[in-house]
């Protein structure tokens, strides 16, 4: 079903694809607007450019804007790529605790997951009368605690 529905989408942008060379080979206004848009966002593929011209009403001042607008979007995009998902244990590992076990797999594993939770908790209570512990006791501490369930 999965092979369908992507071929169903490729088609579409395909077809979106098309439209969007006739529209802008019918046009000088569309011609003149891709070209600059290439100069202004180089990091974007031109056939994405180019299928953003697919539109009932290209050629008018409300759609070139919209297009403009959606182009300068994916020259962001383009040039800064999101973040990678980060979970709340990825700043309290170390290289060596990344190596026993990956925070994701940490937490897929209910009992261990809430073990180091129990643990961490236990460690921040001796903090709570005094000032907030370095980092790097936390690190210390989850390294230790998966040596010791991971490797045994």
């Amino acid at each position: 079903m999965a092979t369908t529905a992507t071929r169903d989408v490729d088609k579409i942008l395909e077809n979106k694809y098309r439209d969007g060379l006739k529209i802008i080979r019918m046009s000088k206004t569309s011609k003149q607007l891709l070209e600059q848009l290439r100069k202004e966002c180089p990091d974007v593929d031109e056939k994405e450019l180019v299928s953003l011209f697919k539109s009932v009403a290209a050629g008018t001042k409300m759609v070139d804007s919209a297009i403009i607008a959606a182009a300068h979007n994916m020259q962001y995009n383009a040039r800064h790529p999101s973040k990678k998902d980060k979970t709340w244990i990825d700043d309290i590992m170390t290289e060596t605790s990344l190596k026993m076990m990956k925070p994701k797999e940490i937490m897929k594993n209910k009992e261990l997951y809430h073990e180091l939770i129990d643990m961490i908790s236990r460690l921040e209570s001796k903090y709570d009368d005094d000032d907030v512990p370095d980092i790097a006791i936390f690190k210390r501490r989850v390294t230790t605690f998966l040596k010791e369930k991971v490797n045994k």
